[in-house]
């Protein structure tokens, strides 16, 4: 979130330089800024799934699913036996925020912030000598999201939504505030396609040209790399060194589609980050964009009730993708 706001602090520089160059008086200048810039807003407020919230569970009963919904789901109860459940559950209004620089009177970029405001609720089972002991706890939760969107201007008419058109979007990157769980690099690995390493998703772009597109039944496996600061980590489970849960969400969509998968600590890599790997298989409907998400949180905040030492904490990157027939 932070890091944004410094680059858009130099931005704004040079966007008077490059407004300073056109044959327009300030008055004109503000004007047209000030009418292609709700225009702006209003092609990107339209867009469902560019402002699709990937990160809340919506209904604390979601959090108990181990399955697809689409195909039926497992609940806590059923395999209660040291099992621990957790998810984000939205309480208030979606904070959103726009700030558009122009780069040309033709081009424009969009720095779209999101901050979710609610709990991080955790069902924990624990077995117990016979007896299955289950505990629930929440937490308070703040999520901030950014997301860079370029735009292009194609026409000039009273149709003003028409004028401008997105021509690409960034991945997702999303993150508790103070956050000592940092993703530092995913390689997405689809069978029969080419892998993709990604190490900053604000940096990676997307259009109709190369977006995620997987042939449905497709195996795509994943490997995170994951930077923990914290002071005081918490190894689980045992036999590993991972401080920090790793999960996929995928095939989430505007029909309220979710799955979720926990990934698999694997081993360190040569600076000392946690390396965890997953994989999902293509199930979902053909022709319409889902969203995949790998969601990051420390150990404490899972594990741990006091939320003194062990606040929310938790890094999240997302894309959306495609599926297609064959």
């Amino acid at each position: 979130m932070k890091r944004l706001m410094y680059v858009l602090t130099g931005l704004s520089l040079l966007t008077f330089v490059a407004c300073s160059t056109n044959s327009v008086n300030d008055d004109e200048l503000s004007a047209w800024e000030e009418e292609n810039t709700q225009q702006v807003q209003d092609v990107l407020n339209a867009d469902e799934d560019l402002n699709f919230t990937v990160v809340d569970d919506g209904d604390e009963n979601n959090i108990d699913n181990d399955d697809p919904n689409w195909v039926g789901s497992a609940s806590l109860g059923k395999t209660a036996a040291m099992r621990t459940h957790y998810g984000r559950i939205r309480k208030h209004p979606v904070e959103r925020n726009i700030q558009i620089i122009f780069d040309t009177d033709t081009t424009a970029t969009a720095y779209i912030y999101t901050k979710l405001k609610g709990i991080f609720v955790v069902h924990k089972a624990e077995l117990v000598g016979d007896t299955v002991s289950v505990s629930r706890y929440e937490k308070p939760m703040t999520h901030e999201v950014e997301r860079v969107v370029h735009l292009k201007k194609v026409r000039d008419t009273e149709q003003a939504r028409l004028n401008w058109k997105i021509t690409d979007i960034s991945m997702r990157s999303g993150a508790s505030p103070n956050a000592t769980v940092e993703i530092v690099e995913v390689d997405v690995m689809p069978s029969e396609q080419d892998s993709v390493v990604i190490t900053d998703p604000l940096s990676y772009f997307m259009n109709g040209n190369n977006m995620f597109l997987f042939p449905r039944f497709t195996d795509v496996s994943v490997r995170v790399i994951v930077k923990n600061t914290s002071a005081t980590p918490m190894i689980y489970p045992d036999g590993t060194e991972a401080t920090e849960m790793v999960r996929l969400y995928y095939g989430r969509n505007r029909l309220g589609n979710f799955a979720r998968k926990a990934f698999t600590w694997v081993g360190k890599d040569d600076l000392g980050n946690n390396v965890y790997e997953g994989s999902w298989t293509i199930q979902q409907i053909p022709g319409m964009r889902h969203h995949a998400l790998i969601d990051v949180v420390d150990n404490g905040t899972v594990l741990s009730s006091d939320n003194d030492a062990y606040p929310y904490n938790s890094n999240t990157w997302s894309t959306p993708y495609m599926v297609t027939v064959f």
